[in-house]
């Protein structure tokens, strides 16, 4: 008997061991391809930033499609280094490449609540540090040749089917915008089948631009 369970035992050990390279193999996978996507991104704002001749400026900007470059993120608090490139959209092929803005929510500097969704564990996992940050914490968001700062009011754990958070005054249906808001939304604890059961919700107010 004693020996079953140590065999057991060794099992167990072995198949966590296994489960756990697994999951560094696929970190690491996803985060090397994170990388190199987010390479691309920034060349393709670059050159979407080039001034433009007298007659492209006639010409409105089209939206940008699911997964396209859309802004650049910087956190002041989680350093220089860290400045993904946001792009257009929350699909999970779109968020592999970075983080995404909710289509439909509104643009920065706008009034209105622009929402950006991010992963917190593999993908580059942007989103990692989010629950570091603090009120009164610095949020900007470069797009269109102009930086937009908001800062931190708050932050809250939500239930995942808590649509609320992107309205455009959070949690107040129907309620017509009066500023410029900005909502940023990870995953939060792991249930026990591995998937998240919460999501964490960092909003802030424009500051200026």
């Amino acid at each position: 008997m004693r020996r079953v369970i140590r065999l057991l035992s060794f099992g167990l050990i072995l198949a966590g061991l296994t489960l756990g390279g697994l999951r560094l193999f696929h970190d690491q996978h996803s985060g090397d391809a994170y990388e190199h996507t987010q390479q691309a991104l920034r060349t393709e704002l670059r050159q979407s930033a080039a001034p433009p001749d007298a007659v492209q400026k006639e010409k409105a900007k089209p939206a940008p499609r699911d997964g396209e470059a859309f802004a650049v993120l910087r956190i002041p608090r989680f350093g220089p280094d860290q400045a993904p490139v946001i792009v257009e959209g929350v699909s999970q092929k779109a968020l592999q490449k970075g983080p995404g803005h909710f289509p439909g929510t509104a643009l920065p500097g706008e009034v209105g609540n622009v929402a950006v969704a991010g992963h917190r564990t593999g993908w580059g996992q942007p989103f990692h540090r989010l629950p570091e940050l603090k009120k009164g914490d610095a949020i900007a968001i470069e797009w269109n040749r102009t930086a937009y700062t908001y800062r931190v009011t708050h932050s809250k754990v939500v239930e995942p089917t808590d649509v609320g958070v992107l309205l455009p005054v959070p949690g107040k249906p129907g309620a017509r915008p009066d500023r410029a808001r900005i909502t940023l939304i990870t995953c939060t604890d792991r249930g026990w089948d591995g998937t998240y059961v919460h999501r964490f919700v960092v909003w802030g107010e424009l500051e200026r631009s």
